[in-house]
Order: structure tokens, then sequence, then C-alpha cells
């Protein structure tokens, strides 16, 4: 067994396509309109799993992880993420087994990053 994808809620599809392949540097897999709205596939630079992103009416910040992903070096992502805007929310801190720090992506969603 294996994910295949994730799904995010965003308010704002293009602000989000923005953030994720600007800031975290996803690439943009599939772009699609259909009778259900439009569909955003963002692949991540290694592996086969993919974030799709689903229009959803705006619900604010949330509190719990939406997205948890896993970093060579925090630090280095902290510094890199802070550089380009990136607003956190908890700075790296050693937690259990790792390190990691927490942000709101564009649409609200908790996003952490994580190291071993």
């Amino acid at each position: 067994m294996y994910l295949k994808y994730a799904v995010l809620p965003v308010a704002d599809m293009d602000r989000a396509i923005a953030f994720y392949t600007g800031t975290l540097r996803l690439t943009l897999a599939t772009d699609t309109r259909g009778d259900s709205g439009r569909r955003v596939e963002l692949a991540f630079p290694r592996g086969e799993t993919r974030l799709l992103l689903e229009p959803h009416d705006a619900t604010g910040e949330s509190d719990e992880p939406a997205l948890v992903l896993t970093v060579p070096d925090v630090d280095a992502a902290f510094e890199r993420l802070g550089s380009l805007g990136v607003i956190f929310v908890s700075p790296p801190a050693d937690e259990g087994s790792g390190r990691c720090a927490a942000f709101h992506d564009s649409e609200g969603n908790l996003v952490l990053i994580e190291s071993d």
C-alpha cells in the first residue's frame, strides 16, 4: 500500500498554485477544468505522491496539520522559506524523534516541516 495523493482545500486556486510551486517548489502536474470544477495536481520533487488542490470556501486558519513534509534540514528550510515571506507559527524546535517547524500556507492550512 502507498499514498497516491493528499487533498488540500483552497479558497483561491491561483494563489495556492503560486504558493506551492513558487515557495515549496512543487511542480504543476495537471490543471484541468470539468463539470465538477477545476482540478489541480502538484508533484513533489521526489516520489510519486501528488497533492490535489480542491476548491473550497474559505474556512480560516487551521490548528491541525493538513500536511507534514519531511526535509533534510528544518533550519535551512526555515531560513529559505522565511526569506520568501513565509511566516512561521512555530520556529524550528526539537520534538520527540526529530526537529520541526510550522506555518500556514496561502489558504490557511497548517503545514509542518520536519526532519528525522
